[in-house]
């Protein structure tokens, strides 16, 4: 039973303007649990909402989908769940009933919505959700961790589409967030070898501590010319990824240097706009290009369970904390990126 009757959220109520306000203190309701947010991560989405300019997440919003917490109320009709649980949170609204659902790929949904850009997030003392998007952990895995699993899922739902298999050996280009989450999901899903390739050297570095097998800083030589001091051959790669997004660029670097027959998984966000010159040479050399979107809920179930492992982990990549009554100043890091950083995390208690 939550005693507290009102709470604190914080709305971004128009581009780059948030406004922290008071609310009644939610109670779950059948099939729902009550969740007292303790972290909660800034997406490399969420500048694109806080600017107005994401295209599906208009103000006015309460905005964070990257949270954990502990259960604070279960409502009638919930099983598994308890008070005081530790949790982290699959951010998906859907109908349920059309085919995808049925298929239990929430991420495929007719009418899916993400809380915290087209729903109310967490960027608030409590919420209260369906019991099925609620993930306890164990008292083991940190809740920084665990607010970290939904961005791990992104790069694990990646490597499930990719079909690893035993010998692939795999090139993750781009080692922010979401490629160094791809790159230890393509570690723990057993590919032979996983290499990526960056501009950035503390970046680079921080992959090769989570387990990658080499890297390639573009900035001193050509992907070409590390894959040969790597493996041999700059063409002996079987899986690429792509978690950069942009202009199609980097689509036309990975087309170059693709042998016949290989596999292309897109994770990076595409601009639009996007042209990608070498696009003729996907049907010539039969590669295989595959969309990646979000994940599902046998992904987070499996991340939940290779981190509990530390096949997945996330030493090293929170660079920078801030207490909830900072968000503005969280926001003008990541919007005007005045130092480097890798992932901002928010202390919601």
């Amino acid at each position: 039973m939550v005693e507290q009757k009102t709470m604190k959220l914080a709305r971004l109520v128009e581009p780059y303007k948030i406004q922290f306000e008071t609310a009644p203190v939610p109670h779950a309701q059948k099939g729902q649990a009550l969740i007292r947010v303790l972290r909660c991560g800034i997406c490399g989405s969420d500048p694109t909402t806080f600017k107005g300019m994401h295209p599906f997440c208009p103000p006015p919003v309460v905005m964070g989908h990257e949270f954990s917490g502990v259960v604070a109320e279960v409502g009638e009709g919930v099983e598994g769940l308890h008070e005081g649980q530790r949790v982290t949170v699959l951010p998906h609204l859907t109908c349920g009933v059309c085919p995808r659902c049925k298929e239990h790929k929430s991420n495929l949904c007719e009418t899916v919505k993400c809380i915290g850009g087209q729903a109310d997030g967490g960027h608030c003392e409590y919420i209260a959700l369906d019991a099925q998007m609620v993930y306890p952990i164990s008292d083991a895995m940190s809740l920084e961790s665990a607010a970290m699993v939904e961005p791990a899922a992104v790069g694990y739902h990646g490597a499930v589409r990719a079909n690893l298999q035993p010998t692939d050996r795999v090139l993750v280009f781009g080692a922010g967030t979401i490629g160094i989450f791809t790159m230890q999901a393509c570690k723990a899903r057993g590919a032979k070898e996983v290499y990526i390739t960056d501009i950035d050297d503390e970046r680079l570095a921080l992959a090769k501590s989570l387990g990658a097998d080499g890297t390639i800083n573009q900035k001193n030589e050509t992907v070409a010319e590390g894959l040969t001091r790597l493996c041999g051959d700059p063409h002996q790669i079987d899986k690429f990824f792509e978690c950069v997004g942009g202009k199609g660029t980097v689509l036309d670097q990975i087309i170059t240097l693709a042998r016949r027959g290989t596999t292309i998984v897109m994770i990076g966000i595409q601009s639009e706009g996007c042209h990608v010159e070498k696009l003729p040479f996907l049907g010539e050399h039969e590669l295989s290009l595959l969309g990646s979107n979000m994940y599902d809920a046998q992904d987070y179930s499996e991340v939940i369970a290779f981190m509990g492992e530390g096949k997945i982990r996330t030493d090293g990549m929170i660079t920078h904390t801030f207490k909830f009554d900072q968000l503005m100043e969280a926001f003008d890091l990541a919007v005007n990126k005045k130092e480097k950083f890798m992932k901002i995390m928010l202390e919601m208690d």
